[in-house]
């Protein structure tokens, strides 16, 4: 049985060739992937990333999944590790627009390798751990979540009592949306909508945005959450 990673997209730089945050974090995954084969002498893992359209630079075609394949193809040709990794499968996920939709849709194509068991190893952001934990055991039949503290942004260090208070929020929205099918359409819809807000935001004013949505939503998720509780 291969072994499966999954790798959560966070959104698409103008070059991700040349992004300081993708860099890191995707060479730090590369390593631990090769770390994992070395280990356990298995050279032939399949590794999922997992991210859709959240382009922001028109015509917003393009998809978290085939830009970072795109960094990490150029690290699976490096000289020193080219022969080692060539049956390293790299599978892009491309509809997903949150971090539950990310292990759901890796869940069906996982599924459809005609696995036995679920297992699968993770890799996510740090101030994400917990929820991607969490909602990971409730999809996957054994999983490891390994995260990564990769973000040099203005998002990494806001106030640490509004990354709580988020994470929380959000952990209770995405367990609320996998009770039922209808409420899981419900929080896609959601997702979406925060994209079609930071395109009209724009680059420039990414960050600022992006706390800006948080803070308007997160009234609306505690809304959905004690109706979910009543």
């Amino acid at each position: 049985m291969k072994q499966h990673f999954l790798v959560l997209g966070y959104g698409i730089p103008k070059n991700i060739l040349e992004d300081e945050n993708y860099n890191f974090y995707l060479k730090l995954v590369f390593n631990h992937i090769f770390h994992w084969c070395t280990t356990h002498d298995q050279w032939d893992p399949v590794i999922i990333f997992s991210g859709g359209k959240t382009d922001m630079f028109k015509p917003f075609r393009r998809t978290e999944a085939r830009e970072m394949i795109k960094l990490f193809a150029t690290l699976t040709k490096r000289p020193t590790v080219k022969a080692r990794v060539k049956e390293w499968s790299l599978v892009p996920e491309m509809r997903s627009f949150s971090t539950l939709d990310n292990l759901l849709y890796a869940a069906d194509i996982y599924s459809s390798q005609q696995q036995d068991e679920a297992k699968i190893i993770i890799f996510g952001e740090q101030t994400r751990y917990k929820r991607i934990q969490l909602l990971a055991k409730k999809i996957f039949d054994e999983v490891k979540v390994i995260p990564i503290d990769f973000d040099q942004t203005a998002n990494r260090y806001l106030d640490p009592a509004f990354i709580k208070h988020k994470e929380s929020e959000v952990m209770k929205f995405d367990l609320w949306a996998l009770e039922d099918p209808s409420n899981l359409k419900e929080h896609r819809a959601l997702f979406k909508k925060k994209f079609a807000f930071l395109r009209k935001a724009g680059p420039t004013k990414h960050v600022d945005a992006v706390k800006q949505w948080w803070e308007q939503e997160l009234r609306e998720l505690k809304k959905r959450s004690s109706q979910k509780t009543n």
